[in-house]
């Protein structure tokens, strides 16, 4: 703690895998919750995505679950299109992102769209990616806005929100 908050330098990364201990988990929306206590395993050994856990000594404080997607042109506001005359862009799916109630409201979400960012900033080079994704529960949308990330326009009745991050634009204004 430093000055009555987390220390987040003291929270350290690591591949999710059998041994890990997940079933105490709890940020409150019980989907996500029941996603890393039973499924986030199953769903890494198919190969649909990578669940990074977040620990701060012994304790789970987050989780993070990247894959690949792509982001449609045409669903995109034409401020937000890129002039190259591809369909699809390419980007990382942020397919669940949790902090435990413990730890919330103490920038360990933040924290984790960095590792996120820094994570699509490396696919970038390498792969190509210029896009962030993630489907936003409502109470989270806000949090993503803070951070950078744009709505969709015309998604009226979605439960979940597609929000967009262009990387490279975030990179060069920061």
């Amino acid at each position: 703690m430093v000055n009555g908050r987390l220390d987040i330098r003291g929270i350290v990364p690591k591949i999710l895998d059998e041994k890990d201990k997940t079933g105490d988990f709890c940020c409150g929306e019980e989907g996500i919750d029941e996603f890393i206590r039973s499924e986030a395993l199953d769903f890494q050994r198919e190969r649909l995505g990578v669940t990074y856990l977040f620990k701060h000594g012994d304790e789970l404080a987050g989780f993070v679950t990247l894959s690949m997607a792509d982001l449609r042109k045409a669903k995109m506001s034409v401020e937000d299109r890129l002039a190259v005359g591809v369909e699809n862009y390419p980007a990382l799916l942020i397919g669940q992102l949790a902090v435990c109630k413990k730890f919330q409201a103490q920038d360990v979400g933040t924290f984790l769209c960095d590792f996120c960012l820094d994570r699509a900033l490396r696919f970038s080079e390498r792969v190509g990616c210029r896009f962030m994704i993630v489907n936003a529960i409502e109470s989270a949308v806000g949090f993503y806005e803070k951070y950078g990330f744009v709505l969709l326009p015309d998604q009226k009745g979605r439960k979940q929100k597609i929000m967009f991050l262009n990387i490279i634009r975030e990179t060069l204004e920061t």
